[in-house]
């Protein structure tokens, strides 16, 4: 794998800086972080591949395989159909009865007026007679009170 210690001293050999040594460790890091992403991108291009083309693993090499609880023995489509069919339900319970509410208040129509109590009524009747014969005298009143300005308008002042 990659040696991260400080090679014992040579005879000949000059001694490794503490500088020159963390720069080794460095690049040696770095090569390791580039050769894993490398490894990876080559991991995650090999499963498209298989993905796509469908071609079976080569023997010898273990392949774990999940499946979800919908694709054990179950034709295609039965999931979509059955996912089709429990939300229909869903919507017909919840919403018949706001259906059924909306048509009712339609049915129902306009809600109709109070109804004045017939004492009531005849009252209000009373009040309005009063009132018509209260305006017929005021205007009377102002129909003489007109007359008698102009006769005293048209009366010549003696002399």
């Amino acid at each position: 794998m990659y040696n991260l210690q400080q090679p014992p001293a040579q005879a000949g050999a000059p001694d490794i800086s503490t500088a020159q040594l963390k720069e080794q460790i460095q690049q040696q890091v770095r090569q390791a972080t580039a050769d894993a992403r490398a490894a990876g991108k080559e991991a995650a291009q090999a499963a498209r591949e298989v993905q796509i083309n469908g071609q079976p693993t080569p023997p010898g090499i273990p392949m774990i395989q999940m499946r979800g609880p919908f694709e054990r023995d179950m034709p295609p489509r039965v999931k979509d159909v059955s996912i089709a069919f429990f939300v229909t339900l869903a919507v017909i319970i919840i919403g018949l009865p706001i259906v059924r509410a909306i048509a009712r208040r339609v049915e129902r129509g306009a809600p109709r007026p109070a109804q004045i109590p017939p004492q009531m009524q005849a009252q209000m009747e009373h009040l309005t007679q009063s009132i018509d014969a209260i305006a017929i005298e005021v205007e009377r009143i102002s129909e003489g009170q007109r007359f008698a300005t102009k006769m005293l308008a048209e009366k010549k002042p003696e002399a």
